[in-house]
């Protein structure tokens, strides 16, 4: 694992925040903890430009309560695996579209925007995924909030108890 920790060590000396946030998890596999916009935007360039993370693999989103957390899996040459995390307040989910770097990123990104409400700014122009086409806007069904037993298929809107009014719209 002396490849892992020299990636490890030369990401701590190029950005000393993350030093305690990253770590070899096991043989081939590194992982950062969660990283604001500015810090997330500064290292995934850098893997890219100066460390041969060429290969970005999956954007996994997850929901983390208050916030949305963002997981990109890149690789490099050797099958180096590092998972490199951003995070954003729900409130405010606004990430930026890495497909400028990594072109593949485009339909995961897309569902991040559909399953979770992420903002990507700068994602190319293009058709919801995976979500079927009259989705009600507004409904992000990997959100831990979002519950399953309200949304009615046939008539593809979302109606939970306390909606009141706002039928379908929440």
């Amino acid at each position: 694992m002396q490849a892992e920790q020299e990636i490890v060590d030369r990401l701590c000396e190029e950005f000393p925040f993350l030093k305690g946030r990253v770590h070899v998890q096991r043989q081939k596999r590194i992982f950062t903890g969660h990283l604001v916009k500015e810090e997330f935007e500064q290292v995934i360039r850098y893997l890219h430009n100066n460390m041969g993370f060429y290969k970005a693999n999956h954007v996994v989103g997850t929901d983390e309560g208050e916030n949305l957390g963002f997981i990109y899996l890149l690789s490099n040459k050797e099958g180096i695996m590092l998972a490199l995390k951003e995070i954003a307040p729900k409130s405010d989910p606004k990430i930026n579209s890495m497909t400028c770097i990594y072109p593949s990123l485009e339909r995961h990104e897309r569902e991040l925007v559909d399953l979770f409400g992420a903002e990507v700014q700068g994602l190319p122009e293009g058709p919801s995924y995976p979500l079927p086409d009259g989705w009600p806007k507004g409904n992000y069904p990997l959100r831990k909030e979002w519950k399953p037993e309200y949304f009615d298929k046939n008539t593809m809107t979302y109606n939970p108890p306390d909606a009141g009014n706002d039928k379908g719209k929440r």
